[in-house]
């Protein structure tokens, strides 16, 4: 028997057993629990739960049927508020190991809906079998709705399957389905290798939805990659249109897009708190410009670097559809631009998962630095970077993606003024 005394990365539970660490999914804090060592890794060990001894207050029951074949909510064993110490003490522990230094931590904000919340999800297909893929294997999950997701999504979802029980075949070339739901805005994409009759499929969505669009993606690619190739718009609306921030902006089914709405606005709405009126802003890595848009609601100018040209044009879209006149939207790489604006008063950045790496070298001596990110190591490394020139005022975890491991952290600096 072994007792959990803290957490590792991914949520795991963490023990000892004769003096080496043993990672067991599935495990609590304080809890007492029998296991069986599945692999020794050298410095550490795997282990799977046999018996819980004695369970953690904190220990519930997981709404989701596939919880345990799935992989993709690694936490649904755990009740809400135990979820967000969890990311609270995950960015804390990360920041301390590889930046070396303790950082005050605030409480994770947390979501409003811990279930219902994904905005979006691609569905793996292979044959008459649709779901996600297991989080160790290239194995499909089958199953008929997801408790992330909205009601209006799983019909999608239970209408395609449906589907495919009637008109699809065990040769069928379908390989994902992919759904985009936001306002009651329904966007829907059957990608598959090859052209195959939909219409079925949208006669049936249309009868259950007002406000659908149906798009097919061709993708003979033989990777994982979903979107690519060719897309044909089949029939309904092309887009999805929003109104938030006092701005009109418009999503589509393949750009990036925030899958969490409710946590997206409280942290944006963090971010225009740090910046003050009459600041001139660079948005560093600003995808299609919705937070560089919001900025400048508050900003004297707002430059947004994107070196995506998809994502600069869908930027400079929403510009022109707000009548932005304080924004500048700039086509090119971070590292490179970002040399041309080092008057800004702040520079906020949002990078991809692999973090900022070499680009944080090109921003010291900016008064402020805004920093989001997705991943606490990349964070981390980024940091350690900054810390001989600035101050770090605030920490704050924001629950972007309830029952899963994944935390997304705002930071907020300050350069130290040289004597």
């Amino acid at each position: 028997m072994v007792s959990i005394f803290d957490y590792g990365m991914n949520g795991e539970g963490v023990a000892k057993l004769d003096g080496k660490v043993v990672l067991i999914d599935g495990a609590i804090i304080g809890e007492n629990i029998e296991i069986s060592i599945l692999s020794d890794k050298g410095n550490y060990a795997i282990g799977k739960v046999d018996n819980i001894v004695s369970k953690s207050p904190h220990r519930i029951t997981p709404q989701c049927p596939y919880f345990f074949t799935c992989g993709g909510c690694s936490l649904q064993h755990m009740d809400y508020a135990e979820q967000l110490h969890f990311k609270k003490t995950l960015v804390q522990k990360t920041l301390k190991k590889i930046a070396r230094q303790d950082f005050s931590v605030s409480d994770t904000v947390p979501c409003d809906h811990d279930f219902g919340y994904r905005n979006k999800l691609s569905f793996s297909v292979d044959k008459k079998i649709c779901g996600f893929k297991h989080e160790k294997s290239d194995d499909i999950i089958d199953i008929s709705y997801c408790p992330l997701a909205d009601d209006q999504t799983n019909k999608v979802l239970e209408i395609f399957r449906d589907f495919m029980a009637v008109y699809v075949t065990d040769t069928s070339p379908v390989r994902n389905l992919v759904i985009r739901n936001i306002a009651h805005q329904i966007l829907v994409g059957v990608v598959t290798r090859e052209h195959i009759d939909l219409s079925v499929f949208y006669t049936r969505l249309s009868q259950e939805f007002s406000s659908i669009g149906l798009y097919e993606i061709i993708n003979t690619r033989r990777d994982s990659v979903v979107i690519s190739g060719k897309i044909n718009h089949i029939a309904g609306i092309k887009n999805i249109k929003i109104n938030n921030f006092g701005l009109t902006y418009f999503v589509d089914l393949i750009g990036f897009h925030q899958t969490n709405i409710n946590i997206q606005d409280k942290l944006y709405k963090k971010v225009l708190e740090f910046v003050s009126c009459g600041d001139s802003i660079i948005n560093g890595f600003s995808g299609q410009g919705l937070l560089s848009a919001i900025l400048s609601t508050k900003a004297k100018n707002v430059v947004g670097i994107e070196i995506n040209k998809n994502a600069h044009l869908s930027a400079e879209k929403l510009k022109r559809d707000n009548h932005i006149s304080n924004l500048q939207n700039v086509l090119g790489d971070f590292d490179k631009e970002i040399k041309k604006y080092l008057h800004a008063d702040t520079v906020v950045l949002d990078p991809s998962k692999k973090g900022c790496g070499q680009s944080v070298h090109e921003i010291i001596g900016v008064k402020n630095i805004i920093y989001i990110s997705c991943n606490p190591i990349a964070l981390a490394k980024d940091l350690k970077i900054l810390l001989d020139d600035y101050t770090v005022e605030q920490i704050i975890p924001f629950d972007m993606f309830p029952q899963t491991n994944s935390v997304e952290t705002l930071v907020k600096l300050k350069y130290k003024e040289k004597k």
